[in-house]
């Protein structure tokens, strides 16, 4: 086999071939990779907001609860968990079942009420590791000092556009006083001080309190349901697992955000699945461009084929030209697609992410997505070239130069 006269052969026939012919063929590949990338990268956005929705507004990174046989933590050992390196803040919570009532009227007649899960916050801890203070719609966040005011989410208040309104107080407004019944039997009356919409549909159905509100009501202090952890990276969490355990924290359990999550991993086996597919329809019409164009080459050039055999060139030479000339057209998509991905498309989507009932969804590009899409096209490539030209070079030399 001679590869210095297949890339001969294969420039030539670039070069004196139809120009129509190899941009179109071009931008064919490009816009086949671009599709690719783009069909992987969104799809990883969609899971990625997905999972910075949990993070951001209920779990934080690492959660910790009581042992099995008790109902609270004891914080005494909180403080030793700041003291981690890695470990940006905490943040700990009471959590209680109550059932909140709205009477508009205040005549008894027209109740709307429901059961929603309530927590308590230090506010200035929670603003460290939560989210929920920047999602406020109507209304502001909490103070430390608040005693007789209650923030709630979209999905309790009613009437901002919600999923479940027909469960909600009706629509209630910031300034309107709700009565809640503790799990405890304690009622208290307390004003909508805020209203906050996130795009986490669990999240929205949970109202906030005081630390010292919801100690008041449950005749506790220094305790917790529940210690939420804000870590400086995702995804390394299992690390600090036994550092935590060690400052004292034995016999609680201790969760990362994706134990807690079993919808996020069904969601991305799926989401990973369409994109495996769609990614397979796309590289296989490239594999079929690339065929059809290396097909209609070889039929124009059977006399040149037959010529080439006859004086002697070997049909590897032959074939090797014309997948050089698949993979030629394949580079030049390759480098022209990752250009437009990661200088045109990304940052556009960086400005402008997709607002999703998960999030904000932008593209999540990966060196992976981009290796393996890099892998696909160049196969789609070389088996696309190397078909046709294998069995156009398979024909005798008269059969090829007389047709």
């Amino acid at each position: 086999m001679n590869i210095k006269a297949s890339l001969f052969l294969a420039y030539k026939t670039i070069v004196r071939g139809s120009k129509g012919t190899l941009i179109m063929t071009i931008l064919i590949m490009t816009l086949a990779y671009v599709n690719l990338i783009f069909i992987s990268s969104i799809f990883g956005g969609i899971v990625e907001a997905i999972n910075e929705q949990y993070i951001d507004n209920l779990y934080g990174n690492i959660v910790i609860t009581p042992a099995s046989d008790k109902i609270y933590i004891e914080n005494k050992q909180t403080s030793s968990i700041n003291h981690i390196p890695g470990i940006v803040a905490i943040s700990a919570h009471y959590i209680n079942d109550a059932l909140i009532s709205y009477d508009e009227y205040k005549d008894g007649n027209n109740i709307q009420q429901g059961k929603w899960k309530i927590k308590s916050v230090n506010v200035e801890d929670e603003k460290r590791v939560t989210a929920i203070s920047d999602s406020i719609i109507a209304g502001e966040y909490l103070d430390d000092r608040d005693r007789d005011k209650i923030v709630i989410g979209k999905e309790i208040a009613g009437g901002q556009g919600g999923d479940l309104d027909y469960l909600s107080l009706g629509g209630v407004l910031v300034g309107d006083k709700i009565d809640v019944k503790f799990s405890n039997n304690i009622k208290r009356t307390y004003t909508i001080k805020g209203i906050f919409s996130t795009k986490n549909n669990q999240a929205d159905q949970m109202a906030f309190v005081t630390k010292k509100e919801m100690e008041s009501v449950l005749g506790v202090h220094n305790l917790s349901s529940e210690i939420i952890i804000k870590t400086i990276e995702k995804g390394q969490e299992e690390q600090y697992i036994e550092p935590i355990r060690q400052s004292g924290f034995y016999d609680e359990e201790i969760r990362t955000w994706e134990q807690l999550t079993g919808f996020t991993s069904s969601a991305s086996k799926s989401f990973t699945m369409i994109s495996i597919i769609l990614g397979a329809i796309g590289t296989i019409v490239a594999g079929i461009t690339i065929f059809i164009i290396i097909f209609v080459s070889i039929v124009n050039k059977r006399r040149q084929i037959g010529i080439l055999k006859a004086i002697g060139m070997k049909e590897s030479t032959i074939i090797l030209s014309f997948v050089m000339q698949a993979v030629f057209y394949a580079i030049i998509g390759i480098l022209l697609g990752i250009s437009i991905i990661l200088f045109v498309i990304r940052p556009f989507f960086v400005d402008n992410p997709l607002d999703f009932p998960v999030g904000w969804v932008s593209l999540k590009i990966t060196f992976d997505i981009i290796k393996i899409s890099n892998i696909s096209l160049m196969v789609a490539a070389l088996i696309g070239g190397f078909i046709p030209a294998f069995r156009g070079t398979r024909e005798s030399i008269l059969d090829s130069i007389w047709g």
